[in-house]
């Protein structure tokens, strides 16, 4: 498994990522002559991008997925009490440099929106573009609040000591946290998420991780703040927004709310609402129509074409600056996005 180091002010990271490009399931570095899609997973489930790797379509770009602090296979010092999203974000960029990744594509799910959303704002020029499912920007509502103690007490009254554990308090909370975002739904791949998710949270959240499972989760939620005005003016890319109606967690008012505060703040935004998808909706509807589209896409599909619509507008004010850029973005088009034929010239008619 791959991994890179990173020291940042928080502390000592071995961050464990993934590399695909068009050519390799499993690559050492990035095809610098196709655009970066940088993955930022939800919480307690680093695995939940899997159907989204194993896409066609977007295999296409080079896609790059690494674990958060405290999740996945990332190891690392304890985190520091007041652990939150601008040291997230500082670990986030960190990880970026490391790997030298060049401004990318942000695609990001729940507990890693307000993470890429921060990058977003401190650091404009470092994202292409962003694409939230099931987005977690705003300060969590009550209930949500609520949900999220109940899961952590659950969880936290499993280790009563060093030696000792509660399995079915554990299963209690992990399993109930799973079902919250499934929308009760517990499909075979949503169970087979759930069983390698619940052996990494027991490795990094036992009695002797319960400070960084009560950092990472409970108070990293919590104390999450919405963005003011001021600061969403800074994002420089579009945003696309999804929501799923059968999200149990977050009604789609929290979303719409979202997207209201973008807009106001003259942000490029939209929102695609899908019927009877969860909180986790890239999961079981990665490879589904969206059926209240005028054309027949999936989940997925609808991703890869809204990527590439954002590229191709970064190209084309690429080519206005440098025209010799052209040739670049017909290489680009040709090897890679089967679009050879097209030149930029034709979409600046447009």
């Amino acid at each position: 498994m791959p991994f890179v180091r990173v020291k940042t002010s928080s502390g000592n990271i071995k961050f464990h990522y993934n590399i695909s490009t068009p050519d390799l399931d499993v690559a050492d570095k990035i095809d610098p002559a196709v655009p970066v899609l940088l993955w930022f997973h939800s919480l307690a489930f680093p695995h939940v991008f899997h159907s989204q790797f194993a896409d066609p379509l977007l295999r296409k770009f080079n896609l790059v997925a690494f674990d958060f602090r405290s999740h996945g296979d990332t190891e690392g010092d304890d985190l520091p009490e007041g652990y939150g999203i601008r040291e997230a974000e500082e670990d986030a960029l960190a990880f970026m440099d490391a790997l030298r990744l060049p401004p990318c594509h942000f695609i990001a799910m729940d507990y890693g929106s307000p993470v890429a959303l921060q990058i977003a704002i401190s650091h404009p020029e470092r994202v292409l573009s962003l694409f939230f499912i099931s987005q977690t920007c705003l300060e969590e509502p009550p209930e949500v609040r609520e949900g999220h103690q109940q899961v952590y007490d659950c969880w936290n009254a499993a280790f009563p000591g060093p030696h000792e554990y509660d399995n079915e308090r554990m299963m209690e909370g992990g399993y109930g946290f799973a079902q919250f975002m499934f929308s009760n739904n517990m499909t075979k791949m949503a169970d087979a998420l759930f069983k390698i998710s619940f052996g990494l949270s027991q490795k990094h959240w036992g009695y002797n991780g319960l400070k960084n499972y009560r950092i990472a989760t409970l108070e990293f939620l919590l104390n999450r703040k919405s963005q003011p005005e001021s600061a969403l003016a800074r994002i420089r890319c579009p945003v696309k927004l999804v929501y799923g109606t059968e999200d149990v967690a977050y009604p789609q008012e929290y979303n719409e709310e979202f997207q209201r505060q973008l807009e106001n703040a003259g942000v490029d935004v939209s929102l695609l609402v899908v019927p009877g998808a969860p909180h986790f909706a890239s999961v079981e509807y990665a490879d589904q129509w969206v059926q209240q589209l005028p054309y027949r896409t999936s989940l997925n599909d609808l991703m890869y074409y809204l990527l590439l619509e954002s590229i191709l507008c970064y190209m084309i004010s690429f080519c206005r600056m440098i025209p010799e850029n052209r040739i670049r973005f017909r290489i680009l088009a040709s090897n890679h996005l089967g679009m050879g034929h097209y030149d930029p010239l034709d979409f600046m008619k447009v």
